[in-house]
């Protein structure tokens, strides 16, 4: 038996998978949530993955402005690796940018037959762009991640870009992980507003957390802003990022002036 008993780790990014339905009641609530309720946490303070303005809002959001960013990653950018400017997609100094598909006509999620998972074809063409666009600028698809929280999404863009192999998992599969860019579909897109189990503000964090030198978020804002902590980050991209409101990509008519 030993005399102490250290545990790391963080409860604001996702929980261990419980399969079992009997177990869940008692194995949400893990251990380490368990512990620090009632022994005085230890908090790792200082960040050594990526630029300042990545962390600020995970920072501010799920860790109460406790984290401090190093020195040497406070300001590192693609053009580190050679990335030059070409668009405001590629430029190296938007760090962080959201491309806002809600106004975009007629494209919406969609749900296979039989299955539970979601897909969306636009944003899965959008991730293929920005992908081809950074490969042709000299960025390795090793630096790449996509990272998407839908299955049937991440089979989807495996079809479209995996002969580049760059790495393309759902959030649970990234946790742990890092790139020095990270693209993340968002997927969800409905006129009901809903957005299933990216309620869950810890899958949030996680794919947050994952870029070290810049983060394009694809995704429609009316739907995800149905919930609050990704309402507050697309308000935060506005005013610290670069928000796209209109696809600089796709060349597609507004939903709003056209319906198919």
């Amino acid at each position: 038996r030993s005399k102490k008993l250290v545990m790391s780790g963080d409860h604001r990014q996702l929980p261990p998978t419980i399969v079992s339905e009997k177990a869940k009641p008692v194995l949400s609530f893990t251990l380490f949530e368990r512990l620090s309720k009632v022994v005085k946490p230890y908090m790792l303070r200082i960040q050594y993955r990526m630029n300042e303005k990545l962390v600020e809002f995970p920072n501010r959001m799920f860790y109460q402005g406790k984290l401090i960013t190093h020195e040497s990653v406070r300001n590192i950018t693609l053009e580190d690796l050679g990335i030059e400017n070409g668009d405001a997609i590629l430029d190296p100094k938007n760090v962080l940018i959201f491309i806002d598909t809600s106004k975009l006509c007629g494209h919406y999620e969609s749900q296979k037959y039989g299955s539970t998972s979601r897909y969306n074809l636009l944003e899965a063409e959008i991730v293929e762009r920005i992908v081809s666009k950074f490969l042709s600028k000299g960025l390795k698809a090793e630096d790449m991640g996509v990272i998407t929280p839908y299955d049937d999404q991440v089979e989807l863009i495996r079809e479209k870009i995996g002969k580049w192999e760059v790495q393309i998992s759902s959030v649970d599969g990234f946790q742990g992980k890092e790139k020095e860019l990270i693209i993340i579909s968002f997927v969800r897109s409905n006129v009901e507003s809903e957005i299933g189990f990216l309620d869950d503000v810890r899958r949030l964090n996680v794919s947050l957390t994952r870029a070290k030198r810049k983060l394009i978020c694809v995704g429609d804002s009316e739907t995800l802003s149905s919930n609050e902590t990704l309402r507050r980050f697309i308000e935060h991209v506005k005013s610290r990022g670069l928000y796209v409101s209109k696809n600089r990509i796709l060349d597609l008519p507004d939903r709003s002036s056209k319906i198919l």
